[in-house]
Parts: structure tokens; C-alpha cells; sequence
């Protein structure tokens, strides 16, 4: 029997993949909804109409605009002197710089509109679905090793596999390859909703091969941390033995360990004390590079710079999970399945 593939078909008929991929599936159709409902290509001729004949309406009991129109003097008093030196002012005409003095209403200034430009903020919320995705699988992943600790098909296996290096492998393997298919999957239809969505209710924008150099691998990186995520979840799992302990450790951090970590930098008085935090260097992976700015020399002029490149990131969040993956493989190997 190949243990890859049996694997495989094991995550994929679970009734917890079916749920959390009923899940991911309606949380992309209600993001999709979100923005198809409240986006919009703009007012109607009506709705302009309406908004102008409104502003005409509050215009027209703006006696202090109507008093500086019929005035070309109006701005000839000490009391604007200032206005003179100052370049925004110089190339309006009398009556424009009346309107902005005295707050003159046009139809757009009454008219609130939102407009989903794929091209502006997709990549942003994509990269943020990825992640979610990713977080989905680690659960996934780490709940089928502790599911099977906790009903003692991890020992009926090794009676008829006892190669634990070849089980965990085949483990980690089809979990790695279940999640960068769900990554994938997730991904493909979160941007083709999100397009649709753009197309019919705001706009594409400029999709041209500089949004896709710099998005791209982007894109790239935020898969590969969803993977690692999953390696990580059934590592602490195989560790622990049970997926309450994998989620509580994962969450434990996420939740209460990153603040005290943040906070306990802060005490010290370090400098760049936000390295200390994993979401600061998973930003930097996804993103690419951060700068991090230490303000603490007060006789300075300019803050000390701190870069983080996406390389640095990866060597540290990639080394955390091969630790966590490596300390597995050795309980795996060394201790009693009993």
C-alpha cells in the first residue's frame, strides 16, 4: 500500500475537510457579497441631479460667498494679507477663491460612493485569504494526527508499517500537498469572484505586468507560509499527540504570547523591539521587506533604520518550523506509541 496516497485519501474524505472546505467556500461567496453590495461605478444622472439641486439649494443661503462674488475687493484687506503668499491661492480666480473660503457645495461633496478597484486592493485581500487558508489546513493537518493518537489507528498502522521516519514522511508529505491544492484552489476562486465582482459593480483597474511582478510573488510567499503552517500544526501535534494541544499552543501564542513578548521588549528598552514579534518578520516574508524605526537616540535628528528582507524572514520562520518538525520526528522515532 503507497502511504502517500493513502494518506491523501484519508484528508480527503475526512468529514472535517468537507466542513472546513464548506466553510472557506461560503466565507469567499460572503466576501464577494460584501463588496458586490456596497461597491458601485458611481452615481446616476438622477442621483446627481438631486445632489446638485441640494447643493444649489445650500449655496444659495450662503450669504458670505455671495457677498465676496459681487466683491473683487473682498480679498484686498489685511485681514487676508496672508493669502498672498501662499502658491495654492495663485492660480485661482476670484470667484473660485471665494468657493473656497466659504465652502461653496457641489454634488459630489453630498454624494458618499465606493468604487472596488481590483487593482488597488485585491492583492491585499488575497494575500489575507491565502493566510486564512492556511490557518484552515494547520488545523486540518494537526487534527488528523491527533486524531489518530486518540483512536489508536496510529499503532494499528505501524503494525503494518513500522518505518516511523517513512509514516511521519507520508504524513507531512500529503499534508503539505493537501494544503498548497487547497491553497491553490482557494486562491483561484477568491480572485475569479473578486474580478466578476470588479467587473459588474466597480472596476478592474490596470492589471499590466508590473502588478503582476510585484504581486506574484507575493502571492508565492504567502502559499509557502501556509504550508509551513500546516507542517507546523501536525508537528506540534505528533508532539503533543492530541490537536487540543497543537491549537492551544498555536493559539496561546497568537493570542497572549506575541503581547508579552512585545511587552517584555518594550521594558527592556530594546531597540527595534517589534523583532521580537513573528508577525513582524511574516510581514516582512509576504511583503517582501519592512523598515523597522528606532526613535530612542533623542539627540538625533533621524530615527535608527532596521531592514528586514524577505530572505532573513524566511530563514527564520522556515528554521522555527523545521525545529518543531525535526523535534517531532525524534519523539516519532524514540518514544513508545503506547
Amino acid at each position: 500500500m503507497n502511504l502517500f496516497k493513502a494518506e491523501l485519501r484519508r484528508l480527503a474524505r475526512r468529514r472535517l475537510s468537507l466542513v472546513f472546505g464548506i466553510i472557506a467556500a461560503a466565507g469567499l461567496l460572503v466576501l464577494a457579497g460584501v463588496f458586490w453590495f456596497t461597491s458601485s461605478k458611481g452615481p446616476t444622472e438622477t442621483e446627481l441631479a438631486e445632489a446638485q439641486a441640494e447643493a444649489d439649494r445650500i449655496n444659495g443661503e450662503n450669504f458670505e460667498y455671495e457677498d465676496c462674488v459681487d466683491d473683487e475687493d473682498y480679498f484686498e484687506t489685511e485681514e487676508y494679507s496672508w493669502i498672498d503668499g501662499e502658491p495654492y491661492y495663485e492660480d485661482m480666480t476670484h470667484e473660485e477663491l471665494c468657493a473656497d473660503m466659504f465652502g461653496m457645495m457641489t454634488a459630489d461633496d453630498l454624494i458618499w460612493t465606493y468604487t472596488f478597484v481590483f487593482a488597488d486592493e485585491s492583492p491585499l485581500i488575497l494575500i489575507g485569504v491565502t493566510i486564512v487558508a492556511g490557518l484552515i489546513m494547520m488545523m486540518l493537518g494537526s487534527s488528523a494526527i491527533g486524531a489518530e493518537w486518540s483512536s489508536g489507528g496510529m499503532a494499528n498502522l505501524l503494525l503494518w508499517h513500522p518505518n516511523r521516519l517513512k509514516v511521519w514522511g507520508a504524513k507531512l508529505g500529503a499534508a503539505s500537498a493537501v494544503c498548497a491544492a487547497a491553497v491553490i484552489a482557494v486562491l483561484l476562486l477568491a480572485f475569479g469572484l473578486l474580478y466578476v465582482t470588479a467587473a459588474a459593480r466597480g472596476e478592474i483597474g490596470d492589471l499590466n505586468s508590473a502588478w503582476w511582478d510585484e504581486n506574484l510573488p507575493k502571492f508565492a510567499r504567502a502559499g509557502l507560509l501556509s504550508i509551513a503552517m500546516t507542517v507546523l500544526g501536525a508537528s506540534l501535534a505528533m508532539l503533543g499527540r492530541h490537536t487540543a494541544i497543537s491549537g492551544g499552543i498555536i493559539a496561546g501564542y497568537l493570542i497572549v504570547g506575541d503581547m508579552l513578548v512585545r511587552f517584555a521588549g518594550m521594558a527592556m528598552q530594546m531597540p527595534f523591539s517589534e523583532r521580537l514579534s513573528l508577525y513582524t518578520w511574516v510581514s516582512a516574508w509576504i511583503d517582501g521587506r519592512i523598515e523597522l524605526q528606532d526613535w530612542s537616540d533623542f539627540n538625533s535628528e533621524y530615527p535608527d533604520i532596521m531592514v528586514i528582507t524577505s530572505t532573513e524572514a524566511g530563514l527564520l520562520l522556515g528554521g522555527i518550523v523545521l525545529a518543531f518538525a525535526a523535534l517531532a520526528t525524534w519523539a516519532f522515532h524514540r518514544r513508545d506509541v503506547s
